[in-house]
């Protein structure tokens, strides 16, 4: 995404006035990165993991925007059935977490209340949230939590075992719940500071029995309980902002160094809240466990603060907006045939080798050509009237077969090699490779400049799994009753996320006669030391073991029924996984950039890479977002674009 949203910003207006030619070398057969998608047997959508864009992404909703209307695919493609940038994506409300209690999980989902307002309008990138707004939001987040009590609400909670009240307001509730645990967070606050400061023993004893009491009222209702949590986190943000000086200058990066648990607890927050779901979920959605091991929970306390005020506080329209078809069909198709309209070149079936760097300047690009392809390289298909990308490359349109695993740095397809050379093939190169691909494509670089040494190794990554599965229940039927295309975290040791696609189905191509009804996806981080085979056999444990505590009628009493996963080879048992989609993203182009604790000092901006005639884009360089997601890589590409313009002009 970063480089391409380089080449958006490059390409605008008449560009040929200022730059002979941009363009876009990429390994294998298709765009997108970690974000590439492409549609397999039945027009299956097969992506790298699970992808939704959050309501504050406003640099690339603004893009996207851009990118539709130009399109304009009302006049150009009339037949394609996703036009407009409101018809690739739709509000995602519901966003549910899981808890573990007396070793049974449970889970619980919060549906966000939406707004009319629209992400992606021109200037709301980092527009300051107004005091009055984030009180309105905190309102509502508050009755949102609770409306999932309400059997008449559209939000969901499984676990509670006290009996619903018919008729009691969720705002009532709320506020109810809400002050219980606001008086144990009172209690728990002043028994801490009993014990700091030395009070007499009688009233140290009356505090401890006032607690004791009200923690027995709390414990006796997951509602309340999780309503204290998020009490309790909320009082320790603020607690610690102020005493760290957050409230006051808003810098969150003094406490880059830090981790967010570590730093929840030395504020004062209890061992539940800081082993929270919300904290735990927080974790799990940005795989942020060191090496993939989830007994390192590693997470930047100053990232963590900086994220959780844009997710609940600055959100347009919904919190999460989904996809309505793959990713490389919502996003990196329109913005590939935008840019070759414009001009921009693209060089498929390029697998870099090699910046050449000479001193402080790099001089040469040397590249593995991959395959040649004849009279040009179209790489789109249609699959129900909507341009996609295959899931192999298109061999009709090359000279020979080069096979499907060109998208692995290990893959030997060659038909030829290509140097560029500095001053006769290119002027600026913009690197936009992946932070794990840094070490094999730039190892003079890392071997002879500090800078670029450290950054490679203090920006964590991690390699992460994913599985999709076609499922021939509904949700309903599999026995999930909470609301459709949820997307919930925070449960299990390898698939820790769970979202309801099903919605995607209506775009794929199955007979109508033996269709699907339902679609799961599956994501978590993956350890250094597992290797492909391990998402198998993780995935097969995972149905077998654990899902029965999202759809109880999955399973009996000899596991998962693996009769409910499509196959039309119907075959038998745990065999009919070779008919779902699961990929182990190892390769160092697929590893997730983390925001381990003090890792952020040694971003590089992309236009500060001390190299002559190089410049970075991604979603780990210092871009004002230290997160690993499309919004950072958007935001990059854009300063990407500044930064080779000021290069380029006299």
């Amino acid at each position: 995404m970063a480089g391409l949203a380089t080449a958006w910003e490059l390409s605008r207006g008449d560009w040929r006035r200022r730059f002979t030619s941009i363009t876009v070398f990429q390994r294998g057969w298709r765009l997108g990165g970690k974000g590439a998608s492409s549609r397999g047997d039945h027009g299956r959508i097969e992506e790298h993991g699970l992808h939704v864009l959050l309501g504050y992404y406003d640099a690339t909703f603004e893009l996207l925007r851009e990118v539709y209307a130009e399109l304009d695919r009302g006049v150009t493609d009339p037949e394609c059935p996703i036009r407009t940038w409101r018809d690739a994506f739709e509000p995602a409300p519901d966003v549910g977490l899981a808890d573990a209690s007396d070793g049974e999980w449970s889970h619980f989902v919060t549906r966000f209340s939406t707004d009319d307002r629209l992400p992606g309008e021109p200037g709301a990138a980092d527009a300051p949230v107004r005091p009055i707004d984030l009180a309105v939001r905190a309102a509502r987040l508050l009755v949102d939590f609770h409306g999932g009590l309400d059997d008449r609400g559209g939000a969901y909670l499984s676990a509670s075992r006290v009996p619903r009240r018919p008729g009691i307001d969720p705002l009532a509730r709320a506020v109810a719940h809400t002050a219980l645990g606001a008086v144990l967070e009172v209690l728990e606050r002043m028994a801490a500071a009993a014990s700091r400061f030395g009070v007499s023993p009688r009233l140290t004893g009356a505090l401890a029995a006032w607690r004791s009491g009200v923690r027995r009222l709390v414990a006796g209702d997951p509602a309340v309980r999780r309503t204290w949590q998020l009490v309790d986190l909320v009082a320790t943000n603020l607690i610690g902002m102020a005493a760290d000086g957050i409230l006051v200058d808003g810098d969150y990066r003094k406490l880059d160094h830090l981790d967010y648990r570590e730093w929840l607890a030395s504020h004062g927050a209890s061992t539940d809240t800081v082993d929270s779901p919300i904290v735990r979920g927080m974790y799990d959605l940005t795989f942020a466990y060191e090496g993939g091991d989830r007994r390192r929970p590693r997470f930047s306390a100053g990232l963590g603060l900086e994220l959780a005020q844009r997710m609940l506080f600055d959100f347009k329209g919904a919190i999460f907006w989904r996809m309505r078809a793959g990713m490389g069909e919502a996003v990196f198709a329109p913005l590939y045939q935008v840019l070759a309209r414009r001009g921009v070149g693209f060089e498929f079936f390029h697998r870099l080798d090699e910046v050449v760097v000479e001193g402080r300047a790099v001089t040469a690009l040397r590249f593995t050509r991959q395959a040649d392809p004849v009279d040009g390289y179209d790489p789109l298909i249609r699959i129900g009237g909507l341009p996609a990308w295959p899931n192999r490359p298109l061999a009709s349109r090359l000279s020979a077969d080069p096979g499907d695993d060109l998208e692995d740095h290990g893959s030997l397809a060659r038909v030829g090699s290509r140097t560029l050379r500095r001053g006769t093939d290119f002027d600026v190169a913009v690197l936009a490779v992946s932070v794990g691909m840094v070490p094999h494509v730039a190892p003079t670089l890392i071997g002879s400049d500090p800078r670029w040494r450290s950054m490679v190794e203090n920006l964590g990554t991690v390699a992460t799994r994913s599985a999709q599965l076609w499922l021939r229940s509904s949700e309903s039927e599999l026995g999930w009753a909470g609301p459709v295309g949820v997307t919930l975290s925070g449960f299990g040791d390898t698939f820790d996320t769970w979202a309801s696609m099903s919605h995607l189905l209506a775009v794929e191509d199955w007979p109508e006669s033996d269709a699907p009804r339902s679609l799961a996806y599956l994501c978590g981080a993956m350890g250094d030391a597992e290797e492909e085979a391990s998402v198998r056999d993780s995935l097969e444990r995972f149905l077998d073991e654990e899902v029965g505590f999202l759809w109880p009628r999955a399973v009996d009493a000899g596991g998962f029924r693996w009769k409910e996963l499509w196959d039309d080879q119907d075959r038998d048992g745990s065999d009919r996984l070779e008919a779902q989609y699961h990929r182990a993203n190892l390769d160092p182009s697929d590893r997730y950039v983390q925001s381990l604790p003090g890792s952020g000092r040694f971003r590089i901006a992309p236009g500060d890479t001390g190299i002559d005639g190089l410049v970075v884009a991604g979603d780990w360089t210092a871009c004002g977002l230290d997160a690993g997601c499309v919004e950072a890589a958007t935001r990059s590409g854009r300063l990407a674009a500044r930064a080779v313009r000021n290069r380029c002009d006299p």
